[in-house]
């Protein structure tokens, strides 16, 4: 037990606290944080050393602050009480569910826009209580596929004439309606909430049919406003564009249908006329890359794009401040920094524009949510238009309305790139005629502080003031600076080009855009030039510096953005960081507007709140924690002799690029999946191996491995993402054709219809039956022609073809929204396989082939199992695991990780035991980051066998192989031995296998107990200086 009473100085205490090696930085960084903002009087402090509890000796808050625990004292199941993952203190109690019981009334949010005069007066009774109404649901219509007009024709004509003259709870519904300021009206909108949908009857069919085309990707639900800022960035199929912060990935959705746009017409062109050049197979040469800062999230967005099988897509996970800058090769073989035609950076903001679906705003907003996150989106911002080309845009996007997050980001932005000359705003009133929108604010806010006092400008903030909680924040970026310009003043920013979207204007949610366009290059401004000039204004303003200190440091400030004049393309650059050495003065300058390492100048008024941009002579970065490793992407040389089995087999045309198919593995030997990327895909990839670069996503898987018997069988089958891809190139030796509906129908329904010999008559496929009959054992891809009285469209599926009996290779959730929308026909599947017949083996092979065909997204789900195996303590001779048990959906039922309960626990029997101490399922998948071990050396049993005794467990999916070296691992074979389907999920497993040695932590206590010694020494001379 160690104490502290009545301190003279709390931060010798600190200091002598991180001395201690039962007290860890944790610990220490936790008291500092918890404590002091609670705690006026810092002498009145009291660290126990042996309780999770730290608080105050004398009673200034009468509740006890709980303190992180550090690692190794996880107690009970989650081992999070209080710390850095625990819930917000509303999820868990019910409250999730009951928002309509959240008042819609905030008095200082309101007083904040009334008294800002943002809304004009005779319309704030108008806008509240539109802000005060839950949001109408909106979706759109993938506007790249064509058989999203299909869908939107089932829509109008099978579903509307059904939901008109509805009432519920005694109120009339108006039935859905097309946004008319949307193109092509591909957008709807229905005026009741989500919960209304679901509760109502009448609206049964309407969900199904929106739940069943959401799933297989032609159509996304989306807030109105938030599907504006891709319609205004005017993308070209030839575009290279970057989303600076992506997830969930509704917008980047958006971003690739326009990448896409018109390319099943340039395809078929392609194809019949060699003459033409639409890019490769002739679809579009552009690329969008997607990047969010949380890998979790990056994930959420690659499901969310997943849908839409695009080859063109890159997905990476940056802090979008600091975004690095890519390289690529140019004609003449050499490296230069890829520039964007487009970029979208609808930056993280306090959301105040969603109070009508967030209600959480009514109940916590306050002005410090703006001001913590401005320099943050002006950082974004900039960095966007360093990476932009000359002449290309980038669209600035909040749920925000407020002018400290919108109109004083882009004044300050144009401010730090140089001004108008440099970028321009755009003037977008002619786009998208029939949006009701607002323009930007020219001038004249004011600044909010958290006690609700209001500030005009800077210099209103006195001197004495500047270090209050409240006060900090402020920096002088967040006034109005064109306050005082003319309109005909050519210097003054028009911010009247940017546009406001209001609630009352047509029943949306608030937002921002704004669409800025480079005019030159940008000069990257050097921090200590910049930040000595802005430490000089507030020196004046502040602490009253004579004027003539103030004009000789500006005088001694260069100008910025002088361009540099040697280019980054007369060498080639390695983009892995140096170990620190003594300053290189040989290294050609960059780009102007870049930096080696993708980095953003900061200013001074930035230093107390942002981690300073690394150096080359910084020490590397730690390794993200909770971030797994990812697999390299190996593309294939063409001859390999996979691709060449492919190519005989499928007849592929030669005129198909097939340089560009990769693998997932550092080996670059295609095991299980190979997938396809365009061209500049592979540019990009290629261009950054070994890099910094952290991609996590590309690429649509083209082709799976199928474990099959017979002699020619190609064990490599399409797979349905990348079908439209192939279709067109395959030769017509494994193409089958039909034209009936019953046919498509038969085939539908039935999952496994049975192919009759010669002479008998089949009732199900007869219109395709004798080509199958005649097709050998494989993959092959079924052509529904349109034909007049059948279909209107024509449509493409991968078939397997058996022994016996055929398979459509559909997901079953895509099947049933099929029967839906061609043969209005909700009873779903069946299988009327004989299981004592021959047609089992058939049966089981095809069932193998749709089950991988699923939208599970296995390796996101592998990747939450790697989160929680990241929960284990490591201890020596013991493996870190997570594991989690999962319906064949994906819907998680239980959770577990290594030693979770008391003793050498194993993940999966944790999550076994919390599930059948509840519900056991009927059928379940486990999901656990290393093979399930086969023998304990305690003796107890194994992992295997519980996970056989259930019964219930199915599927195991794994991240890694357990090592040959550790005990035995003969686990896969005796789950599959025992019927159940073992899997290892590709692209994980040196992540895995990193968590389960415990490397990370090993490396973050090495580093933890340097920093400890470093902290020490630096808190320790502060705390000399405050006693002298």
């Amino acid at each position: 037990m160690f104490w502290i009473n009545r301190l003279a100085t709390p931060t010798r205490v600190i200091a002598r606290a991180l001395r201690l090696k039962s007290f860890t930085p944790n610990h220490t960084r936790q008291a500092i944080i918890l404590a002091w903002p609670n705690f006026p009087n810092p002498k009145n402090l009291n660290i126990c050393h042996n309780s999770p509890i730290i608080t105050p000796l004398s009673p200034i808050s009468s509740t006890p602050i709980p303190a992180i625990m550090g690692r190794g004292q996880k107690k009970g199941r989650g081992g999070n009480n209080g710390g850095r993952n625990r819930r917000n203190n509303n999820q868990g109690s019910g409250e999730r569910g009951n928002y309509a019981s959240i008042p819609t009334e905030n008095a200082l949010y309101e007083s904040y826009y009334k008294q800002s005069g943002l809304i004009p007066s005779e319309e704030w009774d108008e806008f509240w209580s539109a802000l005060q109404r839950t949001l109408p649901t909106t979706f759109r219509f993938t506007g790249g596929k064509v058989h999203a007009l299909g869908v939107l024709k089932t829509l109008k004509e099978k579903l509307i004439p059904h939901l008109v003259g509805i009432e519920w709870e005694g109120v009339p519904v108006e039935a859905p309606k097309a946004l008319e300021w949307f193109p092509d009206n591909l957008a709807w909108q229905l005026s009741v909430g989500k919960s209304t949908i679901r509760r109502c009857p009448p609206f049964k069919m309407f969900q199904n049919f929106l739940v069943a085309e959401t799933t297989v990707g032609n159509i996304s639900r989306q807030e109105a406003v938030s599907m504006i800022p891709p319609l205004v960035m005017d993308i070209q199929p030839h575009h290279v564009v970057l989303d600076m912060c992506a997830a969930p990935g509704s917008k980047t959705a958006q971003l690739i249908e326009a990448i896409h746009a018109n390319e099943e017409a340039h395809v078929q062109a392609a194809i019949q006329d060699e003459s033409i050049d639409n890019g490769p197979s002739g679809r579009p040469t552009g690329l969008v890359i997607a990047n969010d800062a949380d890998y979790r999230r990056s994930h959420m967005l690659i499901h969310q794009t997943k849908r839409l099988n695009s080859p063109n897509l890159i997905v990476t996970n940056h802090d979008a401040t600091m975004y690095p800058s890519l390289l690529i090769k140019n004609e003449d073989g050499r490296k230069e920094y890829l520039k964007f035609d487009r970029i979208l950076a609808d930056v993280p903001c306090s959301g105040d524009g969603t109070a009508r679906k967030n209600y959480n705003v009514w109940r916590d907003w306050n002005p410090l949510g703006a001001l913590g996150l401005h320099l943050t989106q002006v950082r974004i911002l900039v960095r966007g238009l360093q990476m932009l080309k000359v002449g290309g845009r980038i669209v600035y996007s909040t749920c925000s309305m407020n002018p400290i997050e919108n109109e004083a980001v882009i004044a300050a932005a144009i401010d730090r790139c140089g001004g108008l000359e440099k970028v321009n705003i755009v003037d977008c009133s002619d786009r998208l005629p029939e949006l009701k929108r607002r323009p930007g604010i020219k001038g004249g806010w004011r600044v909010m502080d958290k006690d609700g006092s209001w500030f005009s400008s800077f210099e209103q903030i006195d001197k004495s003031d500047m270090r209050e909680a409240r006060l900090s924040r402020i920096v002088p970026s967040m006034f109005p600076s064109e306050d005082g310009k003319s309109d005909e003043d050519e210097s003054r920013v028009p911010l009247e080009r940017c546009m406001r979207v209001y609630p009352h204007l047509q029943d949306t949610g608030g937002f921002f855009i704004t669409v800025l366009e480079k005019m030159a290059e940008i000069g990257a401004v050097k921090s200590e030039e910049h930040g000595r000039k802005k430490m000089a204004a507030i020196t004046r303003s502040k602490m009253g510096s004579s004027n003539e200190e103030g004009k000789a440091a500006e005088e001694e400030t260069p100008v910025p953005g002088s361009p540099s004049k040697r280019k980054l393309t007369e060498v080639v650059l390695d983009t892995t960081p140096p170990v620190a050495k003594k300053p290189r003065s040989d290294i050609p300058d960059l780009d102007e507007n870049d930096n080696s390492d993708g980095g953003v100048q900061l200013d001074a008024e930035e230093a107390d709140t942002v981690t300073p941009t690394p150096t080359t002579t910084s020490n590397p970065p730690k390794k993200n924690k909770g971030q797994p490793v990812e697999e390299p992407f190996k593309y294939l040389p063409t001859n390999h002799p996979v691709l060449e089995n492919i190519t005989q087999f499928y007849d592929l045309s030669p005129r198909f690029p097939k340089n560009c198919f990769m693998v997932r593995n550092a080996e670059g030997i295609p095991s299980r999946a190979i997938y396809f990327t365009n061209q500049l895909a592979k540019q990009v990839l290629t261009s950054n191996e070994g890099s910094h670069v952290k991609f996590v996503h590309c690429g649509v898987k083209a082709f799976m491995k199928q474990d099959v018997q017979g002699e020619g069988v190609c064990p490599w089958r399409i797979q349905s993402e990348g079908l439209s891809i192939l279709e067109g190139w395959i030769g017509e030796t494994r193409v089958v054709r039909a034209k009936k509906r019953e046919t498509v129908r038969g085939l539908l329904k039935e999952l496994f219809p049975k192919v009759h010999a010669e002479g008998q008559e089949g009732d199900v496929i007869g219109e395709i039956e004798e080509r199958v009959r005649n097709m050998s054992m494989g993959c092959c891809v079924l052509k529904v022609e349109a034909a007049e009285g059948e279909f209107e469209d024509s449509m493409v599926f991968p078939l397997w073809k058996s022994r016996h009996s055929c398979n459509l290779m559909l997901p079953k959730d895509e099947r049933k929204a099929m029967l839906m929308r061609l043969f209005n026909d909700e009873s779903g599947v069946k299988d009327s396989t004989n299981k004592n017949s021959h047609l089992a083996r058939d049966a089981a092979i095809a069932a193998a082939t749709t089950t991988t065909t699923t939208p599970v997204d296995h390796k996101s789900l592998m990747s939450q199992a790697l989160l929680i195996a990241r929960k284990s303590t490591y201890i020596p001779s013991a493996f870190c695991v997570g594991a989690m048990i999962t319906t064949p959906s994906g819907t998680i039922l239980s959770t577990g990780y290594s030693r979770e309960h008391p003793g050498n626990t194993h993940a999966e029997q944790v999550a076994i035991d919390k599930l059948v101490s509840s519900t056991v399922p009927e059928e379940a998948v486990v999901y656990t980051t290393m093979e399930p071990c086969s023998k304990r050396l305690s003796g107890n049993k194994s992992c295997v066998d519980r996970i056989l005794e259930c019964g219930w467990i199915k599927k195991v999916y794994v991240g890694v192989d357990e090592p040959g070296d550790f005990v035995e691992n003969s686990g896969r074979g005796m789950l599959e031995a025992g019927g159940i389907r073992y899997e290892v999920v590709e692209g994980l497993a040196g992540g895995c296998l990193a968590v389960a040695r415990g490397d990370e932590q090993k490396a973050e206590e090495k580093v933890e107990v340097q920093e400890a010694g470093e902290a020490a020494d630096v808190v320790m001379q502060e705390a000399d200086k405050a006693e002298v």
